[in-house]
């Protein structure tokens, strides 16, 4: 009985000894580690993912997650350079730089969601949308979404961060200037469909003039005939009467034989 106790109490003392003063450590997967040293603080090397050797009660281990990481932000609001309040929604993802998680855990620490990325995408928006007027704003959405992303990409990486993605979506404006858009778009249709109108009066008034133009040099042709041969009067009364009849001009003085038509015998 004894003996067991023993072998019990050695055994547990074994394995309190192995995690106190185990020299191996295990790095998980989408993970990296910073090693803090008791004697010189956080080391310059950062341990990846795997089975690595320590320093027992001189080196800690810090693992940190450095796989893809987002953050969303709801109905952030800036200034336009005309001072008028828009409102997005953004999307954020990015991740530790792996080989700067040392520095990234020196001079920032591992709260850096809210301490750098937070108010380095809000300064970004509100930096980017003062430099525009908010009519510029509908026309040069993608110059202005890409100037966020670099200004956010390069403030980022200057604290050990890679931005791997900044999605803008659902940018709203304000609802008197919506207003006023919208107003703008209807006085726009309308002045548009006025224009057309009136090209299209333009039109009519020249087919008019042009039929115009026609009578009068068909009433002047018709003057001019009647002034010629008065008996031009009677060829428009049968023409009017019978459009179908066949007029057939002779010689003054010739004889024209009609068939079924005699001629009185003298």
């Amino acid at each position: 009985m004894k003996f067991n106790v023993k072998l019990i109490f050695s055994a547990a003392l074994a394995i309190i000894l192995l995690v106190v003063f185990c020299p191996f450590v295990i790095i998980p997967g989408g993970h990296a580690a910073v090693v803090f040293s008791r004697q010189s603080g956080v080391e310059h090397r950062v341990l990846s993912e795997g089975f690595h050797a320590i320093v027992p009660l001189v080196e800690q281990v810090i693992p940190h997650d450095v796989r893809t990481q987002s953050l969303v932000f709801k109905d952030e609001e800036a200034v336009t350079k005309d001072q008028q309040l828009v409102h997005t929604d953004v999307t954020v993802n990015y991740h530790p730089i792996k080989d700067q998680l040392n520095l990234l855990y020196q001079e920032v620490g591992l709260d850096y969601a809210y301490k750098i990325v937070e108010p380095t995408v809000r300064e970004a928006l509100k930096a980017e949308f003062a430099k525009y007027q908010v009519s510029q704003l509908l026309d040069q959405r993608g110059a202005v979404s890409q100037a966020i992303v670099d200004y956010t990409m390069t403030k980022l990486a200057e604290k050990h961060l890679l931005t791997e993605l900044i999605s803008l979506t659902n940018v709203r404006f304000s609802p008197n200037y919506q207003e006023a858009v919208e107003a703008k778009q209807v006085a726009l249709q309308q002045a548009e469909a006025a224009v057309n109108k009136l090209e299209q009066a333009k039109v009519e008034a020249q087919i008019t003039e042009t039929n115009a133009d026609a009578e009068a040099y068909k009433v002047a042709k018709v003057s001019e005939a009647l002034a010629k041969n008065p008996s031009y009067i009677n060829l428009e009364a049968i023409r009017t009467l019978n459009p179908k009849a066949q007029v057939v001009y002779v010689p003054q003085n010739a004889n024209v034989l009609i068939p079924g038509f005699q001629t009185p015998s003298k």
